[in-house]
């Protein structure tokens, strides 16, 4: 708060805040200067703007809302055998929230049942994870501040136990989890600055300007090797798509010097960018 009060009284030509406590510290304080906002997965429940679509005063920016019902595919196409998914995060966090009630949706839609675990706070990881074990095939986190936070106590226990973690982004697959399809930080990044670039240079009023979601050619596949050896489940069928595309990638490289494009896959009907990164 005392960093937006300052900002607030430095009169800034533009204010960028990454994740919610910051945006609503940042628009909390600021009245007058152009704020963008990004990694907020819904800005408009987080009481940041008016709706994500005409979002109203001196706010806009970009959400880290991530492919849930293409996360909860892969999820099935992983675990085939999967009857029950536990959908783990923190209770005090309304995002996780917003994301548990898609993935709920999405894996009723895909014919499993799901059971809701919450924490409160990090202490509270390993207890609720534990208590998981018999009760669920596998597990589902969202992007979560506390869950990611936790992460290697969630793969740990998880792991033990032959517990399949789907997560929310890479980091979380990194430290324990077993696959993601998920956003590209980087991406959203460079979407937010072209958003600043329209503000400074171009003259756009942030009140006009619709929350921009990263599309789905633009997100990527994680999966952690490692995890899925402990697991024994076989990763073999994305890792030689993975290393397909890449080679084409590699030839189209070659020709234009970037590598600004979406392939197609069948496991999610649309033009999809895969990376692949082993623990």
């Amino acid at each position: 708060q005392t960093v937006a009060s300052k900002f607030a009284n430095e009169k800034k030509d533009l204010i960028l805040a990454i994740a919610t406590p910051a945006a609503q510290a940042m628009v909390g304080a600021v009245e007058d200067t152009p704020v963008l906002i990004t990694a907020v997965t819904d800005p408009a429940e987080s009481g940041l703007v008016d709706t994500n679509e005409k979002p109203g005063a001196n706010v806009t920016g970009t959400s880290d809302l991530t492919p849930v019902k293409e996360q909860i595919d892969l999820l099935k196409q992983l675990v085939p055998e999967a009857k029950t998914v536990g959908v783990l995060y923190c209770s005090a966090e309304s995002n996780s929230k917003i994301q548990a009630d898609m993935a709920k949706e999405a894996i009723a839609a895909a014919g499993m049942e799901s059971k809701e675990y919450t924490v409160s706070s990090s202490n509270e990881i390993q207890t609720v994870v534990q208590s998981m074990v018999g009760a669920v095939d596998a597990v589902y986190a969202p992007t979560d501040n506390v869950i990611a936070a936790g992460m290697a106590t969630v793969g740990m226990v998880a792991g033990d136990n032959n517990l399949p973690v789907i997560c929310g982004e890479a980091g979380m697959v990194q430290n324990g989890g077993l696959a993601t399809y998920g956003i590209d930080y980087y991406q959203l990044g460079y979407m937010t600055g072209q958003q600043a670039v329209k503000i400074l240079t171009e003259g756009a009023s942030p009140a006009d300007m619709p929350i921009e979601y990263l599309p789905a050619e633009k997100c990527e596949l994680t999966v952690n090797e490692e995890t899925a050896q402990t697991l024994g489940i076989d990763v073999s069928g994305l890792k030689e798509t993975v290393r397909q595309l890449r080679m084409i990638q590699a030839v189209l490289r070659g020709r234009d010097g970037e590598n600004r494009f979406g392939l197609q896959h069948p496991l999610f009907g649309h033009r999809a960018k895969w990376r692949h990164r082993a623990k």
